[in-house]
């Protein structure tokens, strides 16, 4: 496994940092930023290429790149359905010969993308949902609701994580199909914005539902490239937030000396560049795994994701530390930096869901282990 970046990596994401500078606006104006300037950016990303994802054996980007355009976003703070979009292709890519016509042409389109996988009261598990797919007068019909669905209103299709015939399943519809009804939701930060949606009998084709065994192994990689994804926009924000505070620290003067110069500052500082540097490299080694189709990738990412959800956090918590009073003003950025970490870190399962799930499969292979030392074949085998 290759960890270090390639050339073409490296270029990757200075072009889009360069990209980014020139089409998006400065974390202080985020939130004055209008429905123009970011459909121009996403048209932009679009055009760069971000969503040219490798499939069926061809070149193309795999999770490492998507981490790093991910990573670019944070650290801009854009506003932009990134995420959704390219969990959803980066998820669908190994399978791409044989998913249904209607599942399949995500691949090809440059649509924006939301994911309806949350619903009320429920984790971030996919076994359980509670939308189901159901027969209806022209095929399979969706009834449920979900909620906090990243990016709605910009998304031109949209992927439902649905039960049929009590198992997980995919459906794809329009964002703006016939009995769906949307809601806009408060959110912790807004320039992520969240809605609800209420499926009432909304038809799908059956070229748009994927089940059975193959929509468990979409599914699982969806969360797998979600978790990454999330984690890595979350790294890039923290990354922003913590060089604003070192050079803040270079600037500022008290008692005579920059700031930086006291010893308990630059300890702040350090750990925070610590911390920011594992989540990064936990970040990439996970989607390095996830490209070379290592079966150990899923726990990776929830390894990576765990991390990044308490550190970034941490990082953006030290950095404020550094700025001082500040910092908590409106008209300063770290706040905005904040949110965005703090959103991203409960996106596809927060800290304690993806431990809970580590120790649940640490658990399991012990006591697999244990059975089998036990078993009569291996007691006959190595007689005590």
């Amino acid at each position: 496994m290759e960890l270090e970046l390639t050339e073409e990596q490296s270029w990757i994401s200075e072009s889009i940092d360069t990209l980014l500078s020139r089409e998006w606006v400065t974390p202080q104006d985020v939130a004055d930023a209008s429905p123009e300037r970011r459909r121009q950016t996403w048209t932009a990303l679009v055009e760069f290429g971000s969503f040219g994802i490798k499939k069926d054996g061809e070149d193309g980007l795999g999770a490492v790149e998507l981490c790093l355009i991910a990573r670019s976003l944070g650290s801009h703070l854009a506003s932009v359905p990134f995420l959704g979009s390219a969990a959803v292709r980066l998820a669908l890519a190994p399978q791409a010969r044989s998913l249904p016509a209607g599942i399949a042409a995500l691949l090809s389109s440059h649509d924006p993308i939301g994911i309806a996988l949350l619903e009320a009261g429920s984790g971030w598990t996919v076994e359980r949902a509670g939308t189901r797919l159901a027969p209806g007068r022209d095929g399979l019909e969706i009834r449920g609701e979900k909620v906090a669905i990243e990016q709605l209103q910009a998304a031109g299709q949209l992927v439902v994580v649905a039960t049929l015939d009590g198992a997980p399943a995919l459906a794809i519809t329009p964002a703006g199909a016939a009995g769906l009804t949307r809601q806009a939701q408060r959110c912790f930060d807004e320039t992520v914005p969240m809605e609800t949606a209420r499926f009432d009998a909304v038809p799908v084709p059956s070229a748009g539902v994927l089940g059975g065994p193959e929509a468990r192994t979409v599914l699982r990689r969806l969360m797998t490239a979600g978790s990454l994804l999330a984690a890595a926009e979350a790294v890039g924000a923290a990354g922003h937030i913590l060089d604003l505070a070192c050079r803040y620290a270079g600037e500022r003067r008290q008692f005579g000396r920059t700031i930086g110069s006291f010893q308990a500052l630059r300890h702040i500082l350090a750990d925070a560049y610590v911390r920011q540097e594992s989540g990064w490299s936990a970040v990439r080694y996970a989607a390095a795994a996830l490209d070379d189709g290592d079966p150990e990738a899923a726990q990776a990412a929830s390894i990576a994701k765990a991390y990044v959800s308490r550190g970034a956090r941490e990082v953006a918590h030290s950095a404020m530390q550094v700025f001082g009073g500040i910092a908590f003003t409106a008209e300063h950025p770290a706040h905005r930096f904040l949110r965005r970490i703090g959103v991203r870190a409960q996106q596809f399962g927060d800290a304690a869901h993806h431990e809970r799930r580590l120790g649940r499969e640490l658990a399991e292979r012990v006591s697999q282990a244990r059975s089998a030392l036990s078993s009569p074949v291996l007691a006959e085998a190595f007689p005590a």
